[in-house]
Protein backbone atom coordinates (compact mmCIF):
# COMPACT_ATOMS: atom_id res chain seq x y z
CA UNK A 1 0.00 0.00 0.00
CA UNK A 2 1.69 3.24 -1.15
CA UNK A 3 0.62 6.84 -1.88
CA UNK A 4 -2.41 7.23 0.35
CA UNK A 5 -3.26 10.61 -1.02
CA UNK A 6 -4.56 13.28 1.09
CA UNK A 7 -3.86 12.47 4.85
CA UNK A 8 -2.58 12.75 8.44
CA UNK A 9 -0.31 10.37 10.11
CA UNK A 10 0.08 9.31 13.79
CA UNK A 11 2.96 7.64 14.40
CA UNK A 12 4.00 5.87 17.99
CA UNK A 13 8.16 5.92 18.14
CA UNK A 14 9.60 2.60 20.76
CA UNK A 15 13.29 2.03 21.10
CA UNK A 16 12.42 -1.43 20.52
CA UNK A 17 14.31 -3.88 19.76
CA UNK A 18 15.87 -3.70 16.72
CA UNK A 19 18.40 -6.60 14.75
CA UNK A 20 21.34 -6.87 12.56
CA UNK A 21 19.23 -5.97 9.93
CA UNK A 22 16.71 -3.46 11.39
CA UNK A 23 17.02 0.40 11.72
CA UNK A 24 14.27 1.49 14.01
CA UNK A 25 14.43 5.34 12.80
CA UNK A 26 14.44 4.18 9.06
CA UNK A 27 12.22 2.11 9.14
CA UNK A 28 9.68 4.92 10.44
CA UNK A 29 11.00 7.16 7.82
CA UNK A 30 10.19 4.44 4.93
CA UNK A 31 7.03 4.14 6.38
CA UNK A 32 6.46 8.23 5.97
CA UNK A 33 7.71 8.06 2.53
CA UNK A 34 5.46 5.31 1.90
CA UNK A 35 2.27 6.41 3.13
CA UNK A 36 3.42 10.30 2.26
CA UNK A 37 1.00 12.57 4.70
CA UNK A 38 0.76 16.02 4.53
CA UNK A 39 1.05 16.33 8.16
CA UNK A 40 2.44 13.38 10.92
CA UNK A 41 2.45 13.96 14.32
CA UNK A 42 5.13 11.48 16.78
CA UNK A 43 4.26 10.22 19.59
CA UNK A 44 7.32 8.58 21.92
CA UNK A 45 7.74 7.74 25.38
CA UNK A 46 9.35 9.98 27.68
CA UNK A 47 12.82 8.00 27.18
CA UNK A 48 15.73 9.62 26.03
CA UNK A 49 16.19 6.67 23.82
CA UNK A 50 12.95 7.41 22.52
CA UNK A 51 12.77 10.80 21.71
CA UNK A 52 16.25 10.93 20.48
CA UNK A 53 14.55 8.56 17.74
CA UNK A 54 11.56 10.65 17.10
CA UNK A 55 13.92 13.43 17.06
CA UNK A 56 16.09 11.33 13.97
CA UNK A 57 12.76 10.60 12.04
CA UNK A 58 11.51 14.15 12.37
CA UNK A 59 15.06 15.33 10.87
CA UNK A 60 15.00 12.86 7.76
CA UNK A 61 11.42 13.18 7.08
CA UNK A 62 10.94 13.04 3.30
CA UNK A 63 9.89 16.03 1.43
CA UNK A 64 6.04 17.18 1.44
CA UNK A 65 5.56 15.30 5.08
CA UNK A 66 5.15 18.07 7.26
CA UNK A 67 5.78 17.77 11.05
CA UNK A 68 3.37 18.97 13.98
CA UNK A 69 4.95 19.61 17.20
CA UNK A 70 2.85 19.14 20.03
CA UNK A 71 3.02 22.50 21.05
CA UNK A 72 4.72 25.46 20.33
CA UNK A 73 7.42 24.54 23.30
CA UNK A 74 7.57 20.45 23.06
CA UNK A 75 8.16 18.70 19.90
CA UNK A 76 6.38 15.38 21.24
CA UNK A 77 3.05 14.36 23.09
CA UNK A 78 5.59 11.71 24.98
CA UNK A 79 4.05 9.32 26.74
CA UNK A 80 5.62 9.14 30.64
CA UNK A 81 4.91 5.50 31.79
CA UNK A 82 5.07 3.87 28.05
CA UNK A 83 4.04 0.38 29.79
CA UNK A 84 0.66 1.67 31.22
CA UNK A 85 -1.90 1.12 29.09
CA UNK A 86 -4.40 3.29 30.24
CA UNK A 87 -2.06 6.58 30.33
CA UNK A 88 -0.71 5.29 26.67
CA UNK A 89 -4.07 5.43 25.57
CA UNK A 90 -5.06 8.49 26.93
CA UNK A 91 -2.23 10.29 25.15
CA UNK A 92 -3.05 8.50 21.92
CA UNK A 93 -6.52 9.89 22.14
CA UNK A 94 -5.06 13.15 22.84
CA UNK A 95 -3.09 13.18 19.66
CA UNK A 96 -5.78 11.91 17.88
CA UNK A 97 -8.13 14.94 18.57
CA UNK A 98 -5.72 17.34 18.19
CA UNK A 99 -5.33 15.71 14.72
CA UNK A 100 -8.95 15.96 14.11
CA UNK A 101 -9.38 19.48 13.84
CA UNK A 102 -6.42 19.46 11.06
CA UNK A 103 -8.09 17.69 8.65
CA UNK A 104 -8.74 18.91 5.46
CA UNK A 105 -11.95 18.11 3.45
CA UNK A 106 -11.44 14.49 1.40
CA UNK A 107 -8.51 13.86 4.01
CA UNK A 108 -7.80 10.87 6.02
CA UNK A 109 -6.85 10.79 9.76
CA UNK A 110 -4.35 7.18 9.76
CA UNK A 111 -2.60 5.80 12.86
CA UNK A 112 0.04 3.28 12.49
CA UNK A 113 0.35 1.99 16.00
CA UNK A 114 3.43 -0.63 15.26
CA UNK A 115 6.51 0.77 16.89
CA UNK A 116 6.80 1.36 20.96
CA UNK A 117 6.18 -1.22 23.84
CA UNK A 118 3.10 -3.61 23.56
CA UNK A 119 1.28 -1.24 25.45
CA UNK A 120 1.64 2.01 23.18
CA UNK A 121 0.76 -0.30 20.17
CA UNK A 122 -2.68 -1.34 22.16
CA UNK A 123 -3.44 1.76 23.33
CA UNK A 124 -3.08 3.21 19.97
CA UNK A 125 -4.94 0.82 18.04
CA UNK A 126 -7.67 1.14 21.16
CA UNK A 127 -7.68 5.06 21.05
CA UNK A 128 -8.17 5.22 17.03
CA UNK A 129 -11.33 2.62 17.68
CA UNK A 130 -12.56 4.92 20.65
CA UNK A 131 -11.94 7.78 18.10
CA UNK A 132 -13.96 6.53 15.33
CA UNK A 133 -10.78 6.62 13.27
CA UNK A 134 -11.90 4.57 9.97
CA UNK A 135 -7.95 3.46 9.23
CA UNK A 136 -4.99 1.65 11.30
CA UNK A 137 -2.12 0.53 9.40
CA UNK A 138 0.87 -1.91 10.67
CA UNK A 139 4.07 -1.72 9.08
CA UNK A 140 4.67 -5.01 8.43
CA UNK A 141 8.05 -7.06 6.28
CA UNK A 142 10.19 -9.40 6.13
CA UNK A 143 11.32 -10.32 9.06
CA UNK A 144 15.14 -11.21 11.45
CA UNK A 145 15.48 -11.29 15.36
CA UNK A 146 11.79 -10.90 15.52
CA UNK A 147 11.77 -7.27 13.92
CA UNK A 148 10.59 -6.06 10.24
CA UNK A 149 14.08 -6.08 8.01
CA UNK A 150 14.74 -2.12 7.16
CA UNK A 151 13.95 -1.84 3.41
CA UNK A 152 11.34 -4.44 3.08
CA UNK A 153 8.40 -2.46 4.81
CA UNK A 154 5.08 -2.59 3.24
CA UNK A 155 1.93 -1.47 4.93
CA UNK A 156 -0.72 -3.44 6.15
CA UNK A 157 -4.31 -1.67 6.14
CA UNK A 158 -6.73 -2.36 9.22
CA UNK A 159 -10.57 -0.84 7.83
CA UNK A 160 -12.13 -0.51 11.04
CA UNK A 161 -15.73 -0.06 9.50
CA UNK A 162 -16.48 -4.18 10.14
CA UNK A 163 -15.38 -3.66 14.53
CA UNK A 164 -17.66 -0.47 14.51
CA UNK A 165 -20.25 -2.56 12.99
CA UNK A 166 -19.71 -5.40 14.99
CA UNK A 167 -19.76 -3.34 18.20
CA UNK A 168 -22.59 -1.33 17.17
CA UNK A 169 -25.05 -4.12 16.29
CA UNK A 170 -24.32 -5.40 19.74
CA UNK A 171 -25.34 -2.21 21.61
CA UNK A 172 -28.19 -1.77 19.00
CA UNK A 173 -29.72 -5.35 19.56
CA UNK A 174 -29.59 -4.86 23.19
CA UNK A 175 -31.87 -1.52 22.80
CA UNK A 176 -33.81 -3.57 20.30
CA UNK A 177 -34.23 -6.52 22.83
CA UNK A 178 -35.61 -3.73 25.43
CA UNK A 179 -37.61 -2.16 23.16
CA UNK A 180 -36.03 0.85 21.95
CA UNK A 181 -36.55 0.58 18.13
CA UNK A 182 -35.93 3.79 17.20
CA UNK A 183 -32.63 4.19 19.23
CA UNK A 184 -31.39 1.32 17.50
CA UNK A 185 -32.53 2.44 14.33
CA UNK A 186 -30.36 5.75 14.90
CA UNK A 187 -27.25 4.08 16.05
CA UNK A 188 -27.37 1.45 12.58
CA UNK A 189 -28.30 4.36 10.66
CA UNK A 190 -24.38 5.23 9.10
CA UNK A 191 -24.60 1.24 7.93
CA UNK A 192 -27.08 1.65 5.77
CA UNK A 193 -24.61 0.68 3.03
CA UNK A 194 -23.72 -2.70 4.53
CA UNK A 195 -26.12 -5.70 3.92
CA UNK A 196 -25.95 -7.02 7.73
CA UNK A 197 -26.07 -2.92 9.09
CA UNK A 198 -29.43 -2.06 6.14
CA UNK A 199 -30.75 -5.24 7.66
CA UNK A 200 -30.72 -4.45 11.06
CA UNK A 201 -31.06 -1.22 10.82
CA UNK A 202 -34.43 -1.79 8.87
CA UNK A 203 -35.37 -4.56 11.16
CA UNK A 204 -35.28 -1.66 14.10
CA UNK A 205 -37.55 0.89 11.83
CA UNK A 206 -40.15 -1.83 11.39
CA UNK A 207 -40.89 -2.76 14.67
CA UNK A 208 -40.87 0.79 16.06
CA UNK A 209 -43.55 1.25 13.61
CA UNK A 210 -45.38 -1.48 14.61
CA UNK A 211 -45.27 -0.83 18.15
CA UNK A 212 -46.99 2.14 16.79
CA UNK A 213 -49.55 -0.05 15.17
CA UNK A 214 -47.92 2.20 11.50
CA UNK A 215 -48.65 -1.36 9.91
CA UNK A 216 -48.17 0.06 6.46
CA UNK A 217 -45.25 2.20 7.30
CA UNK A 218 -43.63 -0.81 9.24
CA UNK A 219 -44.64 -3.37 5.89
CA UNK A 220 -42.46 -0.78 3.57
CA UNK A 221 -39.31 -1.26 6.12
CA UNK A 222 -40.11 -4.82 6.19
CA UNK A 223 -39.78 -5.07 2.25
CA UNK A 224 -35.96 -4.41 2.98
CA UNK A 225 -35.52 -7.33 4.70
CA UNK A 226 -38.28 -10.13 4.93
CA UNK A 227 -40.76 -10.54 2.54
CA UNK A 228 -43.37 -13.22 4.59
CA UNK A 229 -42.80 -10.35 7.46
CA UNK A 230 -43.95 -7.75 4.88
CA UNK A 231 -46.82 -9.60 3.51
CA UNK A 232 -47.89 -10.31 7.52
CA UNK A 233 -48.23 -6.27 8.15
CA UNK A 234 -49.70 -5.68 5.11
CA UNK A 235 -52.10 -8.17 5.69
CA UNK A 236 -52.60 -6.50 8.93
CA UNK A 237 -52.77 -3.03 7.25
CA UNK A 238 -55.67 -3.84 5.22
CA UNK A 239 -57.94 -5.60 8.10
CA UNK A 240 -60.94 -3.96 8.95
CA UNK A 241 -60.27 -1.63 11.80
CA UNK A 242 -63.23 -3.99 14.02
CA UNK A 243 -61.18 -7.63 12.99
CA UNK A 244 -59.92 -10.23 15.12
CA UNK A 245 -56.60 -9.86 13.74
CA UNK A 246 -56.22 -5.77 14.70
CA UNK A 247 -56.88 -6.82 18.28
CA UNK A 248 -55.20 -9.66 18.63
CA UNK A 249 -52.16 -7.42 17.68
CA UNK A 250 -53.07 -4.37 19.95
CA UNK A 251 -52.85 -7.40 22.50
CA UNK A 252 -49.49 -8.45 21.27
CA UNK A 253 -48.28 -5.32 21.74
CA UNK A 254 -49.53 -4.66 25.24
CA UNK A 255 -47.42 -8.31 25.86
CA UNK A 256 -44.33 -6.88 25.08
CA UNK A 257 -44.54 -3.74 26.57
CA UNK A 258 -44.93 -5.72 30.01
CA UNK A 259 -42.03 -7.75 28.54
CA UNK A 260 -40.34 -5.37 28.50
CA UNK A 261 -41.33 -3.97 32.02
CA UNK A 262 -43.13 -0.68 30.75
CA UNK A 263 -46.30 -1.70 32.58
CA UNK A 264 -48.01 1.57 32.91
CA UNK A 265 -48.20 1.58 28.90
CA UNK A 266 -48.80 -2.09 29.14
CA UNK A 267 -52.43 -2.05 31.13
CA UNK A 268 -53.10 1.40 28.57
CA UNK A 269 -52.85 -0.67 26.19
CA UNK A 270 -54.58 -3.97 27.76
CA UNK A 271 -57.26 -1.47 28.81
CA UNK A 272 -57.80 -0.50 24.51
CA UNK A 273 -57.80 -3.50 24.01
CA UNK A 274 -60.43 -4.77 26.12
CA UNK A 275 -62.65 -1.86 25.14
CA UNK A 276 -61.70 -2.70 20.69
CA UNK A 277 -62.62 -6.61 21.78
CA UNK A 278 -66.30 -5.02 23.20
CA UNK A 279 -66.72 -2.48 19.65
CA UNK A 280 -65.33 -5.36 17.46
CA UNK A 281 -67.98 -7.57 19.18
CA UNK A 282 -70.77 -4.90 18.79
CA UNK A 283 -69.35 -4.67 15.04
CA UNK A 284 -69.38 -8.55 14.37
CA UNK A 285 -72.33 -9.48 16.22
CA UNK A 286 -75.22 -6.60 15.81
CA UNK A 287 -73.57 -4.40 13.25
CA UNK A 288 -72.57 -1.05 14.67
CA UNK A 289 -70.05 0.20 14.75
CA UNK A 290 -68.28 3.49 15.67
CA UNK A 291 -68.81 6.33 14.97
CA UNK A 292 -72.82 5.06 15.73
CA UNK A 293 -76.16 6.68 16.27
CA UNK A 294 -77.45 7.25 19.71
CA UNK A 295 -81.02 4.85 18.01
CA UNK A 296 -78.50 2.25 17.40
CA UNK A 297 -77.65 1.82 20.84
CA UNK A 298 -81.40 2.40 21.83
CA UNK A 299 -82.58 -0.51 20.06
CA UNK A 300 -80.37 -3.04 22.00
CA UNK A 301 -81.35 -1.88 25.44
CA UNK A 302 -84.14 -3.27 27.02
CA UNK A 303 -85.76 0.03 29.26
CA UNK A 304 -87.72 -1.78 30.83
CA UNK A 305 -84.73 -4.66 32.63
CA UNK A 306 -82.00 -1.79 31.60
CA UNK A 307 -83.68 1.61 32.86
CA UNK A 308 -80.57 3.33 34.06
CA UNK A 309 -78.27 2.45 30.65
CA UNK A 310 -81.54 3.22 28.42
CA UNK A 311 -81.35 7.19 29.79
CA UNK A 312 -78.20 7.68 29.80
CA UNK A 313 -77.92 7.12 26.22
CA UNK A 314 -81.11 8.47 25.26
CA UNK A 315 -79.83 11.89 27.34
CA UNK A 316 -76.43 11.46 26.32
CA UNK A 317 -74.82 12.91 22.44
CA UNK A 318 -76.45 12.25 19.64
CA UNK A 319 -73.41 10.23 18.41
CA UNK A 320 -72.49 8.76 21.36
CA UNK A 321 -68.56 7.87 22.00
CA UNK A 322 -68.11 4.30 22.99
CA UNK A 323 -66.12 4.18 25.63
CA UNK A 324 -64.75 0.33 27.40
CA UNK A 325 -67.58 0.91 30.07
CA UNK A 326 -70.41 1.93 27.33
CA UNK A 327 -69.57 -0.91 24.82
CA UNK A 328 -69.36 -3.68 27.53
CA UNK A 329 -72.67 -2.42 28.95
CA UNK A 330 -74.56 -2.52 26.08
CA UNK A 331 -73.12 -6.07 25.01
CA UNK A 332 -74.09 -6.99 28.55
CA UNK A 333 -78.08 -5.75 27.95
CA UNK A 334 -78.00 -7.08 24.55
CA UNK A 335 -77.69 -10.70 26.06
CA UNK A 336 -74.00 -11.63 24.57
CA UNK A 337 -72.43 -14.44 27.14
CA UNK A 338 -69.04 -12.62 26.27
CA UNK A 339 -70.21 -9.41 28.32
CA UNK A 340 -71.57 -11.81 30.90
CA UNK A 341 -68.24 -12.81 31.85
CA UNK A 342 -66.53 -9.98 31.45
CA UNK A 343 -68.91 -7.64 33.67
CA UNK A 344 -68.44 -10.49 36.32
CA UNK A 345 -65.07 -10.88 36.33
CA UNK A 346 -64.41 -8.57 39.28
CA UNK A 347 -60.39 -9.25 38.80
CA UNK A 348 -60.28 -7.98 35.54
CA UNK A 349 -62.65 -5.34 35.69
CA UNK A 350 -61.15 -3.78 38.91
CA UNK A 351 -57.39 -4.55 37.50
CA UNK A 352 -58.36 -2.75 34.19
CA UNK A 353 -59.46 0.14 35.95
CA UNK A 354 -56.85 0.61 37.54
CA UNK A 355 -55.12 1.92 34.74
CA UNK A 356 -57.55 5.24 35.40
CA UNK A 357 -55.36 5.63 38.31
CA UNK A 358 -52.02 5.77 36.40
CA UNK A 359 -49.95 7.80 34.12
CA UNK A 360 -52.43 6.83 31.18
CA UNK A 361 -55.31 7.46 33.21
CA UNK A 362 -56.17 10.43 35.33
CA UNK A 363 -53.39 10.22 38.40
CA UNK A 364 -49.80 9.30 38.80
CA UNK A 365 -50.22 5.85 40.64
CA UNK A 366 -47.52 3.11 39.21
CA UNK A 367 -47.92 -0.15 37.76
CA UNK A 368 -46.48 -3.68 38.86
CA UNK A 369 -45.94 -6.91 36.77
CA UNK A 370 -48.04 -8.59 38.79
CA UNK A 371 -51.16 -6.64 37.82
CA UNK A 372 -49.88 -6.72 34.34
CA UNK A 373 -50.12 -10.58 34.24
CA UNK A 374 -53.35 -10.99 36.17
CA UNK A 375 -54.95 -9.00 33.76
CA UNK A 376 -53.59 -10.39 30.73
CA UNK A 377 -54.23 -14.16 32.10
CA UNK A 378 -57.80 -12.80 32.66
CA UNK A 379 -58.24 -11.40 29.34
CA UNK A 380 -56.95 -14.37 27.46
CA UNK A 381 -59.44 -16.71 29.45
CA UNK A 382 -62.20 -14.87 28.36
CA UNK A 383 -61.00 -14.51 24.83
CA UNK A 384 -60.70 -18.06 24.64
CA UNK A 385 -63.36 -19.16 25.56
CA UNK A 386 -66.02 -16.49 24.32
CA UNK A 387 -64.14 -14.78 21.20
CA UNK A 388 -61.71 -17.52 20.15
CA UNK A 389 -60.85 -15.85 16.83
CA UNK A 390 -59.48 -13.49 18.85
CA UNK A 391 -57.12 -14.95 20.98
CA UNK A 392 -56.08 -17.02 17.91
CA UNK A 393 -54.36 -14.19 16.63
CA UNK A 394 -53.33 -12.66 20.08
CA UNK A 395 -49.43 -13.71 19.60
CA UNK A 396 -45.92 -12.41 19.34
CA UNK A 397 -44.92 -15.59 17.20
CA UNK A 398 -44.05 -12.99 14.19
CA UNK A 399 -42.30 -10.18 15.90
CA UNK A 400 -38.57 -10.75 15.79
CA UNK A 401 -36.85 -10.25 19.07
CA UNK A 402 -33.62 -9.53 17.99
CA UNK A 403 -31.96 -7.65 14.99
CA UNK A 404 -29.06 -9.92 14.54
CA UNK A 405 -31.63 -12.96 13.66
CA UNK A 406 -34.51 -11.14 11.37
Amino acid sequence: MTNTGNSILILTVGTGTQGAQSNLAQGLVNTLKQLKPRLFWLVPSASPESTDLAELVRSEAPEGCLFQSWTDSQAFRQIEHHDDLFICRTALREVIQCAKEQLGKGERLIVNPTSGTKQMSVAATLAALDEGIGEIVFTVGNRADGVVITGTERMASFKTDRFFLERDLRTADELFRAGAFQAAAKILERYKADDRGAKAHFSALCLHEWQRLNHQKAAAHADRFSEPLSKHLKNLANEDDYSAAKVGDLLAGADELARWGDHEEALARYYRAAEQIAKTRLAQAFGVRSPCRRNDLLSMVDQKSNAQLFDDIRNGHQKPNLTLKLSWDILGAAGDSMAEAYLSDRQLHDGLQQRNDGLYGHGQASVDSNLTRKVATRLRVLLKEHFPAVADCWTTEHRPKSILRT
